[in-house]
């Protein structure tokens, strides 16, 4: 015997309230009820597992329930930032979707177009030029961004401290008695580049040591994934070439490149290298040597986006909110 579908009737009955109310909550309209209410009738949903009707309620409230997280690559760093916003969102009945830019303004331009036009419920956008302008009938959708800021736009934001985090990954390697140290950097042109490169460079100075522009290398903004990947392995293989013996690489792909580079050129890190990377990952650890890293709190980062891009479809108030890093000291940070 095929079992019906439970109804919003059904919701509300278990809930103990009227049909009404589960209808504002699953219309986010839901902001004079009591917080108790509230999870009564989410838990009502829970145990009964009810699905609402996507279409109808689309045709209604002129939404599709569907956040787009609109992000430049395929870091693993963003996969990771997907699992936490899901299921944030999830609680409240959204679904994310996820596309890659791939570094390109054109493409994340056209897709932040199609997303509206499909009448998504918010977009959470990592920008792949700081200076990016959004257009004013944008807006009538709720944006966030993620990671990286916009200097133009007051949106809210979560990021974390990168000036610090490369402060401190820098910082590390001169206590390892490098002077002459590698910097790999993403896009030029986006946020997160241009506050790692300072902390860097504030930590050199703070040690008196004078910055070589030549040590610095930039990826192409243009290509993306797997841009990145190749700029941090031509960049490592010419500073290896030139006896360059410590290494910050700001991001995954960017260390990906430059261990390859590393293993290509006969270098064994921690005999004629050190590195410091940044994005914790099981595989840190279990690679020869362990690798010391700058550890983003990506959970905090994607429940605090969940909730944060819930509230704005709400219409409530958001304070922009910038978290801190932890250097994880493993083996890839010291001379033996």
């Amino acid at each position: 015997m095929v079992r019906n579908k439970p109804t919003l009737h059904d919701v509300a009955k278990r809930a103990g309230v009227s049909i009404a109310t589960v209808s504002n909550v699953l219309n986010y309209k839901s902001t004079e009820l009591s917080d108790k209410t509230k999870e009564k009738v989410l838990g009502a949903i829970d145990d009964l597992n009810y699905e609402p009707n996507q279409f109808a309620r689309s045709l209604k409230t002129g939404q599709s329930n569907m956040i787009a997280f609109i992000v430049p690559d395929q870091n693993p760093f963003f996969t990771e930032l997907l699992t936490e916003i899901s299921d944030e969102c999830q609680k409240h009945q959204l679904h994310v979707a996820v596309v890659s830019s791939e570094e390109n303004e054109d493409k994340q331009k056209a897709l932040i177009e199609s997303f509206i036009a499909q009448n998504v419920s918010a977009i959470i956008l990592v920008p792949v030029n700081s200076k990016f302008k959004l257009k004013k009938e944008w807006l009538n959708t709720p944006i966030m961004t993620l990671d990286r800021e916009l200097e133009s736009m007051q949106l809210s934001s979560i990021t974390v401290n990168n000036e610090e985090a490369a402060y401190t990954a820098t910082q590390r390697l001169i206590s390892s008695k490098s002077t002459d140290i590698g910097l790999l950097l993403a896009n030029p042109n986006i946020s997160t580049t241009t506050e790692r490169r300072q902390g860097y460079a504030r930590a050199l100075s703070d040690n008196h040591i004078e910055v070589n522009h030549n040590l610095i290398f930039y990826s192409d903004q243009q290509l993306g994934t797997d841009a990145q990947i190749k700029s941090g392995y031509e960049a490592t293989k010419t500073l290896i070439g030139e006896n360059i013996k410590a290494i910050v690489a700001t991001n995954h792909l960017l260390l990906l490149g430059a261990l390859q580079a590393i293993k290509e050129g006969g270098k064994v890190i921690t005999k004629d290298v050190i590195i410091v990377g940044f994005d914790d990952s099981y595989w840190n650890e279990i690679y020869a040597p362990k690798l010391t890293v700058v550890s983003q709190p990506v959970k905090t980062m994607g429940k605090e986006a969940g909730k944060m891009i819930y509230r704005m479809i709400r219409g409530e108030k958001n304070e922009s909110i910038k978290l801190s890093t932890k250097l994880v000291i493993r083996e890839s940070c010291e001379f033996r």
